[in-house]
C-alpha cells in the first residue's frame, strides 16, 4: 500500500464522505492541510479500485438502487466506473435508447452537440471509410495518445466536456485496449513532483488547439484554455492531449511542464489497462484515457458508442 493508508477509512463510501467535505479546499495551492488529507484518501482509494471488476447491470433501462450505488461508489473514488450489461439491445436504435436511459440514471443530461453524433447524441467510434469522419484518428485503427475528451472544445469551466460514457458494442479482433487514469491522480502526481509546473498548466491560456478546417469546409476556431481548472462546484476538471501536432503551448516553460506531466502519466502505477468486451463500458467524469492500435478481421469490426456531456455524474 502506497504513501500510508487512512487509519479509519476502510471502504469507498466512508472515504468519499470525508473527501466531499474538503474537495474544493484540497485543490487550493494555499491549503496544505486539506490537500494532505485528501491526498491520503485518494491514493488509498485509487489502489483499492484497481481490483474491482465491471459491475453487472441487469437492465440498463432500469438501474437498481444497489447497481447505482456500486457505480457511484467507484466514481467517487476514481472518477470512473466499469460496468457490464447482462442484457443486449436488439439493434442500434435500441442501443441508443438504452444508453440514454442508463446515463440519465446518473444525472448525465447535458449532451454535447458533436458534429459526428446522430440524432440521439451518440457517436459511433469505428473505422470510417467515407463521410465526414474519414481522416480523424478515432475513426481509424491507429493508436490514440493520452487525452481527455473534448479538449478542443473548451468554453469555460462549465461549458466543456465533463462527463462521458464509452460503451463497447463490438471488440476488435486484436488490440484496441484502453488505459484509464483518474485526472485527479495526474494532478496529485504533478503537484507532488513540481508545483511550479502545475501552476503553469493551470494558466487560462496554457494550451491552445489551433483553428482548423476539415475537407468538407467546416471551420473550428482556435480554442485556448487551462489544462487543470475548477468548475463552479469546486470539482477538478482536466483538458488535455498528449498529441505533439496541432497543439500550441503558451511558452517554453509551459511546454516543459506538459512534458513532465506526460512522463508522470506514462509512469503511473495506478493506471488501469483493459480491453472492453461487447456489453461492457466506461462511465466517467472525463478521465484520462488512451487506445492501442487494433486490427479488424473478417466480420469482426470494433465499434464503441460514445456520448459526451457538459455536466458530471450526479453522486446524490
Amino acid at each position: 500500500m502506497q504513501d500510508g493508508n487512512p487509519t479509519k477509512t476502510n471502504d469507498f463510501a466512508e472515504g468519499w464522505a470525508k473527501r466531499d467535505a474538503w474537495t474544493p479546499a484540497a485543490f487550493s495551492l494555499e491549503d496544505g492541510d486539506s490537500w494532505r488529507r485528501w491526498r491520503q484518501v485518494k491514493l488509498f482509494q485509487a489502489e483499492s479500485a484497481l481490483a474491482i471488476p465491471p459491475t453487472p447491470i441487469a437492465d440498463p433501462r432500469a438501474v437498481s438502487d444497489s447497481e447505482r450505488a456500486a457505480l457511484l461508489e467507484q466514481v467517487a473514488a476514481t472518477n470512473y466506473a466499469l460496468y457490464e450489461w447482462r442484457a443486449a439491445p436488439c439493434d442500434d436504435d435500441a442501443l441508443d435508447e438504452w444508453l440514454l436511459a442508463f446515463t440519465r440514471s446518473f444525472g448525465l443530461r447535458a449532451r454535447e452537440d458533436h458534429r459526428s453524433a446522430n440524432g440521439n447524441g451518440v457517436v459511433r467510434i469505428e473505422v470510417a471509410h467515407d463521410g465526414g469522419r474519414v481522416g480523424y484518428i478515432p475513426y481509424t485503427t491507429l493508436r490514440i495518445a493520452w487525452h481527455t475528451d473534448g479538449y478542443y472544445n473548451y468554453h469555460g469551466p462549465d461549458n466543456c466536456v465533463r462527463g462521458m460514457i464509452l460503451h463497447c458494442a463490438a471488440a476488435a479482433s486484436e488490440g484496441g485496449e484502453n488505459r484509464l487514469l483518474d485526472h485527479e491522480l495526474a494532478y496529485l502526481r504533478l503537484r507532488d513532483a513540481d508545483e511550479a509546473a502545475l501552476r503553469l498548466l493551470m494558466h487560462a491560456q496554457a494550451m491552445t488547439i489551433p483553428e482548423a478546417t476539415d475537407d468538407s469546409g467546416r471551420f473550428r476556431a482556435a480554442n485556448a484554455g487551462p489544462v487543470f481548472f475548477l468548475d463552479d462546484s469546486g470539482a477538478l476538471i482536466m483538458r488535455y492531449t498528449a498529441r505533439k501536432r496541432n497543439v500550441v503551448w503558451r511558452d517554453a516553460e509551459t511546454r516543459a511542464a506538459a512534458e513532465k506531466l506526460l512522463a508522470l502519466i506514462e509512469a503511473e502505477p495506478l493506471a488501469r489497462r483493459l480491453k472492453m468486451a461487447a456489453g461492457q463500458g466506461l462511465l466517467c467524469n472525463n478521465v484520462l484515457h488512451d487506445r492501442s492500435a487494433f486490427e479488424d478481421r473478417g466480420d469482426s469490426r470494433r465499434s464503441l458508442c460514445r456520448i459526451r456531456f457538459n455536466n458530471q455524474i450526479n453522486s446524490n
